[in-house]
């Protein structure tokens, strides 16, 4: 048996937040106070300080060419870090994200090009989403049947699907036979909106109601807040985290479609590069807005203020080594506020 503050624990996550009233009056109570939604908004506050300050420093920050590009270079890395919530809430790591996403792009172009552009675009996108939902599966078995560590059978589970795109494509990067409308679709724009940003929008909406408005949110939650106190108050964790691993499986796959369509290409091994920004903004997003959970609201607002930060400071002249730098200080910065709030407490 466990003790009663786990189950404690357990049960609070398992319940949805005050509503109307009792949520204004809650607000207003930290209002007086101070702290409290200083802490839930400062993220929000430091990214109009950097949007202010580059305005003020660059007159090319503050257009709207720039402002969308700055939206649109972050679509897929914001899609990848959807999918992370999942796992991530569920208190568990998915590192084998990029091995998906790098198998989906090669995967989709694999398909064109043994078909000469024969494979219609709808059905080459079905086969590739259900093979990473497969591979989601695969995580789920080692990790929740077998019980190997989590970030130790995605780390194995990332080199075999980094292994099979590479199998797949020859080691090259895959460039014929690919469909002009599947190309077209990832630069495709709807009402002066680029495609990859509405489907960021569509995604983001739908995880957050998943996530804050529906009972399988709230078992998530309680199974990352303390799987076994979960358990025992009736949530079925096995299954919560063999969704939430199929989940992130599927937004590194609808990550590496939508790149392969921007790219026109498959080119193996490009995931690697997505995996710490995803990183990053996840755990950046978890000091925001919510701290101390992953949520949705707080993800977009981290990505805003690393692909801000980034922008800014390439528009001023930065050096090309400052992405990394800055998504490396966001992720450690992000991870060690987490660490203090949960020693604090």
């Amino acid at each position: 048996m466990k003790s009663d503050t786990e189950l404690d624990v357990a049960t609070e996550a398992a319940v949805p937040e005050p509503a109307g009233t009792r949520r204004l009056l809650r607000d207003y109570a930290n209002l007086r106070t101070g702290a409290p939604l200083l802490e839930r908004y400062a993220g929000v506050i430091l990214l109009v300080v950097l949007i202010v300050t580059f305005s003020l420093l660059t007159p090319d920050f503050l257009t709207y060419r720039n402002l969308l590009g700055i939206a649109q270079n972050q679509a897929i890395q914001a899609i990848l870090s959807l999918g992370l919530l999942f796992p991530l809430a569920c208190g568990v790591f998915d590192v084998s994200v990029a091995g998906v996403m790098t198998l989906a792009i090669v995967a989709v172009t694999w398909l064109f090009q043994s078909t000469n552009g024969g494979m219609p675009i709808w059905a080459a996108v079905i086969i590739v989403l259900v093979v990473v939902a497969v591979a989601g599966l695969v995580n789920a078995v080692l990790i929740v049947r077998i019980g190997i560590d989590p970030f130790i059978a995605t780390i194995g589970t990332g080199s075999i699907f980094e292994g099979f795109s590479q199998m797949i494509g020859n080691g090259s990067t895959i460039t014929f036979h690919i469909p002009a409308a599947f190309t077209r679709f990832g630069i495709a724009k709807l009402g002066g909106v680029p495609v990859d940003i509405l489907i960021v929008l569509v995604l983001a909406v739908g995880v957050w109601y998943v996530l804050s408005q529906m009972p399988v949110g709230r078992s998530i939650y309680a199974t990352g807040a303390a799987r076994d106190a979960a358990r025992l108050s009736g949530i079925r964790t096995g299954r919560v985290l063999t969704g939430a691993y199929v989940a992130s499986a599927l937004g590194a796959g609808v990550a590496g479609i939508l790149f392969a369509a921007e790219q026109g290409a498959g080119p193996p091994g490009v995931g690697q590069s997505f995996l710490l920004p995803a990183y990053a903004t996840v755990f950046l997003g978890a000091t925001i807005i919510r701290p101390g959970r992953f949520n949705v609201g707080g993800l977009i607002v981290a990505i805003l203020i690393i692909s801000v930060g980034i922008n800014g400071i390439e528009l001023l002249g930065g050096p090309f080594w400052v992405e990394n730098l800055f998504e490396g200080v966001a992720l450690i910065g992000a991870v060690a506020v987490t660490r203090i709030r949960a020693n604090q407490s």
